[in-house]
């Protein structure tokens, strides 16, 4: 199944955006109309992606319990999932801080689901 259509089945309204990136470019796939964000803001978010991206050997040596599947930042308004899928590149996830979803599901679709071609 596709990202963005398993992601709606599984969090419903609660999605709030989706983007892959990669090195030197990104695109959104998904932005719910209500939070908008200026482009700006996705140029700072991408260059932070490929930044922690960078450090995912390092994370995965550090703690030495396996691959690294994610990270997550939590935030007054969003809850942001960061997915490394590659070198320099991968998928940025925001959904609503009082969402209630199983965690391992969540984690699972967005590694396994297919990334839509760009459109």
């Amino acid at each position: 199944m596709a990202l963005l259509e398993a992601l709606q089945n599984e969090v419903g309204d609660n999605l709030r955006a989706v983007a892959t990136y990669e090195e030197k470019e990104w695109e959104i796939i998904y932005e719910r109309e209500d939070i908008e964000a200026k482009p700006r803001i996705f140029e700072k978010i991408h260059r932070e992606l490929i930044l922690e991206g960078m450090g995912t050997e390092y994370l995965e040596e550090v703690f030495g319990v396996g691959d690294l599947n994610c990270t997550m930042h939590s935030f007054e308004e969003a809850m942001c999932f960061h997915f490394v899928r590659g070198s320099l590149q991968g998928v940025f996830i925001s959904i609503e801080p009082d969402a209630m979803v199983p965690l391992e599901e969540f984690v699972t679709i967005c590694k396994e689901s297919e990334i839509e071609p760009p459109r």
